[in-house]
């Protein structure tokens, strides 16, 4: 018997037993002839390696690759632009076989991206996800799981979604950082204004969670306000820091877990007998980085738009099988500063 047949025959039915399918489809699989459905095929290459097959094993799926990113959110949002914009660098060094299909869904239109996400017009390999920590949307989620697309949140997590991947920041550390500099560099007691994006995305409950225990833990002596909600709208970030300013007692300091930070600049403006209060807020945005040039804003915590659509990527991309190993952890958030920030005007 020739030797070489024989350890050849033997090899591709322990791959066999290991992948669960029968040794002509491992025969198809590693030779690329035949074929064979995207889960078959990445069960026998996941058992080729562990078994430590010494070829070079094909790609566990067939054909095009189709990655959908969806973005629960304005299309003109300065931070999700960022967001958008790394996904289109990082998608053109994919290659050809990888297709990143980007998709905007504003807060109001919901259901239509729930739609989307449950019937998407095309074999979906992977989805990206940046929305709201609803019920329908976790549900809709885990629908997709259980059908075999891999999943990803960034920017913010939806909460009771096992299996998962997470790549955005660590969003009640960064809420912490923030409590921690800005009740270092108040000047006095008083009041601190608390804005907030959304109270229904979990990543500005957390900011808030993470803010609000160290400033009650470390700096008694400043009162946080009830959280008050923009929606990242310039027009009702303006409104609610009106109001704040003519409550009783001083604000001494602002946090800010989003953008729209012009309305909060035109009402503090209109305000002219108040000492500037020390102001913290997130994403190196263009507008954040003038803001903190011209002496408004102290402080910027960003949350690395690349990094976080570099990691989703990669996530895909070996849950895909077509690279072996990813970094592991939360994104590593930034603080930027009127000396380190780039772009001032």
């Amino acid at each position: 018997m020739d030797p070489i047949r024989r350890k050849k025959t033997a090899r591709f039915s322990e791959i066999a037993v290991a992948a669960g399918v029968s040794a002509s489809t491992v025969d198809r699989v590693l030779n690329q002839r035949g074929s064979v459905s995207d889960a078959a095929r990445r069960r026998v290459i996941e058992a080729a390696k562990r078994l430590g097959v010494p070829r070079i094993l094909p790609s566990s799926t067939h054909g095009l690759l189709r990655f959908d990113v969806v973005l629960g959110y304005e299309r003109d949002n300065a931070y999700y632009q960022s967001l958008d914009a790394a996904v289109q660098r990082h998608a053109e060094l994919l290659g050809t076989r990888v297709v990143v299909h980007r998709h905007y869904w504003t807060p109001d239109r919901e259901a239509d991206m729930l739609a989307f996400i449950h019937h998407p017009p095309y074999p979906r390999h992977g989805l990206i996800v940046a929305a709201a920590d609803t019920d329908s949307m976790r549900a809709a989620l885990l629908a997709q799981q259980q059908s075999g697309v891999s999943v990803v949140t960034l920017t913010s997590d939806i909460s009771g979604l096992a299996g998962s991947h997470y790549t955005g920041i660590d969003n009640r550390m960064a809420g912490a950082t923030a409590g921690y500099l800005l009740g270092g560099l108040a000047r006095a007691p008083g009041r601190v204004v608390l804005m907030v994006t959304s109270m229904a995305w979990l990543a500005h409950i957390e900011r808030v969670e993470g803010f609000t225990s160290v400033l009650g833990a470390r700096y008694p002596q400043l009162t946080v306000d009830a959280p008050l909600e923009h929606g990242d709208d310039p027009e009702r970030a303006r409104a609610h820091m009106r109001t704040a300013l003519r409550k009783e007692g001083p604000v001494v300091a602002l946090y800010n877990t989003g953008v729209a930070s012009a309305g909060i600049v035109s009402a503090l403006g209109a305000a002219r007998s108040i000492e500037r209060p020390v102001w913290l807020t997130h994403e190196a945005t263009a507008e954040h980085r003038l803001l903190m040039g011209r002496g408004h804003i102290d402080l910027v915590i960003d949350q690395d738009p690349d990094a976080q659509v570099l990691a989703a990527l990669q996530r895909l991309l070996h849950a895909c099988g077509e690279i072996d190993s990813v970094s592991a952890g939360p994104t590593r958030f930034r603080i930027e500063t009127p000396e380190n920030s780039i772009d001032q005007a």
